[in-house]
């Protein structure tokens, strides 16, 4: 009895102990027809705070969408290491509009606010 009840609060301790990843959940919507025509879309897991590339994802948008969490701001960058403008900073009901076609984003930065 002894030994379980060590091995359940060992197992606890090493789980409250790994260490967690804020995601943010960003939508990547790309529009090949123009004007938002023939739309698809891709959705990703950006972890908050660091500097987030995905050649494959990032390199046809029209529209950045943020589902969550509350609280996050995403901002697209143009380089691959968060620099240069690409857009409009996008948070959760306000998304990013960067075309009627699509334009490749080489980044995307996501902070709480």
């Amino acid at each position: 009895m002894r030994f379980s009840s060590f091995a359940v609060l060992a197992a606890a301790t090493l789980a409250s102990a790994a260490p967690t990843v804020d995601i943010a959940t960003v939508v990547v919507e790309a529009s090949h027809g123009g004007a938002f025509n023939d739309r698809t879309n891709q959705t990703l897991s950006v972890p908050i705070g660091s500097v987030y590339v995905d050649e494959h994802a990032l390199n046809a948008v029209s529209t950045l969408y943020l589902l969550g969490p509350n609280g996050v701001t995403c901002t697209p960058y143009k380089a691959k290491d968060g620099t240069g403008n690409r857009g409009l900073p996008f948070s959760v009901g306000k998304p990013s509009y960067l075309s009627t076609n699509t334009v490749v984003v080489g980044s995307i930065q996501c902070l709480r606010a």
